[in-house]
Formats: C-alpha cells, structure tokens, sequence
C-alpha cells in the first residue's frame, strides 16, 4: 500500500465519518463496485484515533469544561456527563445483544445503498424542523440521541446526521444537538479504535502517520463544514448525494 492510498483512505474517514453520509455504507459500496480491499485493522484503529483526535481538539473548551466535573461546584458538568452515560446505553445494548446479526448485515451492499435513502429523507427532513429551544439536554432526549448513534451502526445511516435529526426533533437547539451528538461520539469513537486494534497486525509506521494525520485534517474541515451547514438548515446537499448514491447501489448491486 503506497502513502498516496493511505492519503486517501485518511481523507475518505475524516470526511465520511463526520459529514452525514455514512462512511460505513462508502466502504462496503466501494468493496462492492471496484473490489477496494478493507483496510487493515491497524490502519482502522489509527484513522478512527485521527477522527477522535479531530473531535478533541474540535471540542476542546467543551471538553475541559466537562474536566470541571471533578471539582466541588461542578454539578452542570456532572450532570452532562451522566446525561452522555445515558446517551451510550443504546448502542453498547445493541452492541452486546446483536453483534453476530450486525456483523452479517454489514456484508450486503443492498441494504446499505437501501438505507442510504432512509439517510436521505432524515436529512431531508432535518432542515425543515423548528428549532429547538432546549440549551440543555433531558433525560429522555439524551436516551432518544443514543437512539440515534445506535441505528448508526447500520451501513447506510449517518451517525452524525440520525443524532443531530434527533436532538433537533426532541426540542434543542441547533447548537446544542451538535455539540452532544458529537461529544457523545467520543467513547464510540474510542471503542471502534480499540476493537480494531486487538486484531492488528504490524503496518507500515510512515503509511499510518499519514493516514493518522490525513483523518485528522480532512475531519476537522468535515465537523466545521458540517456545524456551519447544520446550523443555516443546508443539509440538502447531503440529502440529494444520499439519494443517488443510494439509487446507485441498488441499480448495481
């Protein structure tokens, strides 16, 4: 594998796996159509940490306010904190009951281009939502975003698109569903990288720097595109590329 494909694989993470597009549904379309090889393990692991490194440095004032947590007089953000705990319990449930029957679904491209429409209509559909008015999320929102991140296991749905979707519709706002749509994909981002990694085998050091750093910077453009787009109610554009990718895959597959 030389740096231009792992250039490019780091470029194809950080702006699938932030944008609402599904870079799952990419991955097993692209198998599919031009015979693309799944990244090594180790190379997943190392893209997943440039994505979660992107999220850290993209968020960090929200996440050193988070660190207030541990002093006497930090109650709000011991509160957000339970409140992305409950957010989790969806898709750690769905990971540990279901895990055989999802590995066996991300291997039909059909349904990935066929959710990938189902993408389209939620993206759709999120631009033409009220805004919230909630700056701060409830009990039930946190659970019904996780919600959200735990249909996004499915190839096809947007991790980012289904949970911002949901926190809109639950009644925050615009800002706020972001911001705990993302902070809430930490852990996962995390665990992805960890379960890639136990099976890793040795790579090419320089390859996976350039990977690293490509995941990095692509997914830091992706989040502030993505923030300024969700934001103005323009996620139209997404919607529509959804849409005829997902009309693709079903013709070709």
């Amino acid at each position: 594998m030389d740096m231009v494909r792992y250039l490019l694989l780091g470029c194809v993470q950080g702006l699938t796996e932030f944008l609402p597009i599904s870079s799952s549904a990419h991955l097993l379309l692209l198998q599919n159509w031009i015979g693309l090889s799944e990244p090594p393990p180790l190379l997943v692991a190392v893209l997943h940490l440039g994505t979660l490194l992107a999220i850290l440095v993209f968020f960090q004032r929200d996440i050193r306010w988070l660190f207030s947590a541990l002093r006497p007089n930090g109650w709000e953000a011991r509160r957000y904190l339970g409140l992305l705990i409950v957010g989790l319990i969806p898709i750690i449930v769905l990971a540990l009951i279901f895990r055989s029957t999802l590995t066996r679904i991300f291997s039909f491209p059909r349904v990935a281009a066929g959710l990938l429409l189902v993408n389209s209509l939620l993206l759709f559909f999120s631009d033409r939502l009220k805004d919230g008015k909630k700056s701060f999320p409830s009990l039930p929102s946190a659970f019904f975003i996780g919600l959200g991140q735990a249909a996004s296991v499915l190839p096809g749905i947007s991790r980012s698109g289904a949970t911002v979707f949901l926190g809109v519709l639950s009644g925050l706002t615009r800002t706020e569903a972001f911001r705990f749509s993302f902070l809430l994909g930490i852990p996962t981002f995390v665990g992805a990288a960890i379960f890639s990694g136990l099976s890793a085998a040795p790579e090419n050091i320089g390859g996976l720097a350039v990977g690293a750093i490509s995941a990095f910077i692509f997914g830091l453009f992706a989040l502030w595109i993505f923030r300024h787009l969700f934001s103005r109610r323009r996620l139209w554009p997404f919607a529509l590329y959804c849409l005829l990718l997902g009309i693709a895959g079903l013709a070709g597959s």
